[in-house]
């Protein structure tokens, strides 16, 4: 006859459970302590030369420095950005491929009927670098003295202006479309395929004003007396254009108007809330550093000064903001 089976109890401790609950919470920290050991992939949803791969491409040029990996840029042009944010949430979400995003993310995904890329759920926000405000340029012919004066030239005979855009539903189209409802302006809109090309024709007076948010472009074309500056958009005058008013201080209607474009850090969902934290620090300590300053002031660009829990917010704030308006103006992507 065989003996019965007999079983030992196992004996689980207090002590043996922390150990585990311990083990478990610190292998995070520990790979984002190692992180990164490997180069990095940055997505740039627009094409090489533009303000945001400008911009993109000198502060990341630190941040390599900073982390000692090599950070490879990929631009992924096309759909407003949104070629770059969908190729960005289908990433493994490890810290090792990421998009420096501009203020696109939070109007591409309603013009392109993309509820998928809505910036507040479809990936991680590391955190914000830059804003840039647009600038409000006409031809060196035009009369006007300020804002003001042109805003009321504008509604006295809409039907002879044009204004020249980047195309249609980029930042500038949208935000003078929300200037236009505010002030009650009529005009023709001319998108182009890109800033430069409406900076060409805005010189040569083929149009009547554009709001430009590329300063490195603009500037030549304003130093020179091609184009004059009126206004930027920003809530205050930029470094870049000292003497140049604001559109909250000097036109009645706008008091407390504040509108541009602004660059982000992304990660695709999920990535370890340590690797976001160390992405940001880098990001911020390059925007000190004195070279890369430099560069930013030339290309009007401030830094945000806000943490990740600011810049999530924002980035929110933004996406309701620009949403509503494309939803009331009823433009679509063609």
């Amino acid at each position: 006859m065989l003996p019965p089976l007999t079983f030992k109890r196992a004996t689980v401790t207090l002590a043996s459970v922390l150990a585990v609950i311990g083990l478990a919470t610190a292998m995070p920290a520990r790979a984002a302590d190692a992180y990164p050991d490997k180069p990095i992939t940055l997505l740039i949803g627009f094409a090489p030369g533009g303000p945001t791969d400008a911009i993109g491409r000198v502060l990341f040029k630190r941040v390599s420095e900073i982390l000692n990996v090599p950070i490879i840029i990929e631009n992924r042009p096309g759909a407003g950005g949104n070629i770059g944010t969908q190729e960005l949430v289908r990433a493994k979400p490890d810290g090792y491929t990421l998009m420096y995003g501009t203020s696109s993310v939070t109007t591409a995904p309603a013009l392109f009927n993309r509820a998928d890329l809505d910036p507040t759920k479809a990936f991680d926000v590391a955190g914000c670098s830059v804003s840039v405000p647009l600038i409000l340029l006409v031809p060196k012919r035009d009369a006007s003295a300020t804002a003001e004066d042109f805003y009321k030239a504008v509604k006295a005979d809409p039907s002879k202006y044009f204004q020249g855009s980047s195309g249609n539903g980029s930042i500038d189209h949208l935000v003078s479309m929300d200037i236009a409802g505010r002030l009650d302006l009529k005009f023709q809109h001319v998108p182009y395929k890109g800033n430069g090309p409406a900076l060409t024709d805005l010189a040569s007076g083929n149009v009547n004003f554009m709001y430009s948010g590329s300063f490195n472009s603009a500037l030549p074309f304003i130093k020179d007396g091609r184009v004059k500056a009126l206004a930027v958009t920003s809530g205050h005058r930029s470094p870049a254009l000292p003497d140049v008013p604001s559109l909250s201080e000097s036109v009645a209607g706008l008091r407390g108007f504040d509108a541009g474009t602004w660059q982000i850090l992304a990660a695709p969902k999920g990535t370890p809330p340590a690797v976001l934290a160390k992405l940001n620090a880098a990001v911020q300590a390059a925007m000190k550093d004195a070279k890369v300053k430099e560069s930013l002031d030339f290309q009007g660009a401030e830094p945000m000064n806000m943490d990740q829990k600011q810049c999530s917010a924002y980035i929110g704030q933004e996406y309701t903001r620009w949403s509503d308006t494309i939803k009331r103006l009823g433009l679509k992507s063609e």
